[in-house]
């Protein structure tokens, strides 16, 4: 009908055919697909073999490639007891790997990705392989922090860390002692209670390292917990209580706050006063409660006991208190380890239930220690702190050793020691250079746009790439024809910090949120700006 008429066909990456390109010369057809490398925005940067966090993979696509099968391993050779995760059915020239690779370096390398592509003359050769690390990008630094308090900065990638703590007992007897936090904040409990003299507390020689304990499901026994470097040693001065009224100090994780000057934090922060005396008794002992309310009368958090002028939720549990007084005498001359604090009650008499009730490394599931977002500066959390006292209780001819509360948390809030903060935390950032959509371009060459440039791209399958929020394990898409119109239906979770999407010819919208797995509660942050962008159809040109 056409005669001699030609028909040309640009095909412009539709769903069934990604990998198709402009016509040209087709390769051999066991030519390896070229240009694989691992990226964590966009393809085009510039190639790295270290990342802290898993990054995604890309390759130039090859002609009339049907599909391709992508591989990631722990040896060169590939065996099938070294493959991490692998896929039989790109459809497109790039992949997400939809796990968390925790930190691990090799000589060179510790992790090899390769690629091939099937094509109607059959199956090409793999590529050489690309080897990588994964492994921590900074060393945790000392900030600045409140009295009986340890800060340094966070570090990305890490879930929770470790610090060491190191002293003298005033007779010269050395300790050293672990403890673990979700937060870039820790207390210092173990150098205040019970011993809270100069001798005690006066000099903190302290380290931390970072912790990554990953998630998703991998085809390799990959360790689940991988450990950054120590930082150097840090000293911290601390200040023993002074004989003056308690008193609220601040509120300090990323940020730091005070009564006068409030603030929100992304991270879980830790709580720090002064003073030791209420009423006319002066005490060593206390116990920090968050309300939702500024009555006081809706308790969120409930601290443990603690004997230093700050308190930080630890993953380790509370302080294993002396049963007795013989065994306090003994406890100001050591230091004590974690446990459970005996009997304690609040003011009325009622058992506390700590938040520290049982050790998160342990059991995971068993301690919420982080706090839901509210909507800075309107909805907001207050916190105090009461006095706690012991003593051997003989009512009713009995002998217990106890702890109690000295002070009602509402009554404490009605005097005025009452103080609020906010926590919001990051949304995951999608302006400028921290989030890319990757696809390909229309002569068929991989192309990664910015997200927030509302992107026209090519083929069904865009991969979308951003940069993690602060405390965030998981991430959470959602994506929607118009722009306020998500639901769950089109939504999923990946451990992975980039994702391919469903999408069809046309205009869609996307988001992505952080989620904070702590302990018995799964944390949902807030969620990224809604991005923008086009599926372009396929298009066709006749030419004579």
């Amino acid at each position: 009908m056409f005669g001699r008429t030609t028909v040309l066909i640009a095909l412009f990456v539709a769903l069934a055919l990604p990998a198709a390109a402009p016509a040209r010369q087709a390769p051999s057809s066991k030519a390896p697909p070229s240009g694989l490398k691992a990226f964590l925005l966009r393809y085009n940067e510039s190639t790295q073999r270290t990342f802290s966090r898993t990054p995604s993979f890309g390759w130039n696509p090859v002609y009339a490639a049907r599909n391709y099968e992508f591989q990631l391993a722990t040896s060169s050779s590939f065996r099938n007891n070294s493959i991490v995760w692998s896929s039989t059915s790109l459809s497109a020239p790039y992949t997400p790997v939809p796990v968390s690779l925790p930190w691990i370096t090799g000589h060179p390398y510790s992790l090899f990705a390769r690629v091939r592509a099937n094509t109607p003359r059959g199956m090409t050769r793999w590529t050489n392989d690309f080897g990588f690390n994964v492994r921590w990008a900074q060393v945790p630094a000392q900030l600045s922090a409140p009295n009986g308090m340890l800060r340094w900065t966070p570090i990305e990638g890490a879930t929770r860390y470790e610090i060491r703590e190191q002293g003298r007992t005033p007779t010269g007897t050395p300790w050293v002692k672990s403890q673990n936090v979700a937060t870039n904040v820790a207390d210092m409990r173990d150098w205040f209670t019970f011993h809270q003299g100069q001798m005690w507390v006066g000099t903190g020689s302290w380290r931390v390292r970072a912790v990554r304990v990953t998630y998703g499901v991998t085809q390799d026994a990959l360790p689940e917990t991988t450990y950054g470097p120590w930082s150097s040693a840090f000293q911290t001065y601390a200040t023993p209580p002074t004989a003056s009224t308690l008193a609220l100090g601040e509120t300090a994780s990323d940020v730091r706050g005070t009564v006068s000057a409030p603030t929100a934090h992304e991270l879980m922060p830790g709580f720090a006063w002064g003073g030791m005396i209420s009423g006319s008794a002066a005490y060593e002992l206390y116990r920090v409660y968050v309300f939702s309310d500024s009555d006081c009368l809706q308790p969120v958090m409930t601290g443990s006991i603690v004997g230093s002028p700050a308190w930080v939720p630890r993953l380790d549990g509370p302080l294993a208190l002396p049963g007795s007084d013989p065994d306090i005498a003994k406890a100001r001359n050591s230091i004590l380890g974690d446990g459970t604090q005996g009997s304690a009650f609040d003011y009325s008499r009622h058992p506390v239930e700590t938040t520290e009730t049982t050790s998160a490394l342990t059991s995971p599931n068993g301690a919420n220690l982080d706090l839901w977002d509210r909507s800075w500066p309107s909805s907001v959390y207050y916190w105090t702190v009461v006095p706690v006292v012991w003593g051997t209780n003989t009512f009713g001819g009995g002998s217990s050793f106890e702890y109690q509360d000295v002070e009602s948390p509402q009554d404490a809030c009605a005097a005025g020691r009452v103080a609020r903060f906010g926590k919001v935390s990051e949304p995951v950032p999608t302006q400028g250079k921290q989030a890319y959509v990757t696809s390909l371009s229309l002569a068929g060459k991989m192309r990664s746009a910015a997200a927030n440039s509302s992107p026209s791209i090519y083929g069904n399958t865009p991969l979308v790439t951003w940069t993690p929020a602060l405390n965030a394990e998981e991430f959470e898409l959602q994506w929607a024809r118009k722009g306020g119109s998500f639901t769950s239906t089109n939504s999923f979770v990946t451990p992975a910090t980039s994702a391919t999407l469903p999408l069809t010819p046309g205009v869609w919208y996307y988001r992505v949120r952080g989620i904070n797995l702590d302990g018995e509660s799964t944390k949902a942050m807030a969620w990224s700006s809604v991005r923008k962008l086009r599926i372009t159809k396929p298009t066709f040109r006749i030419s004579k």
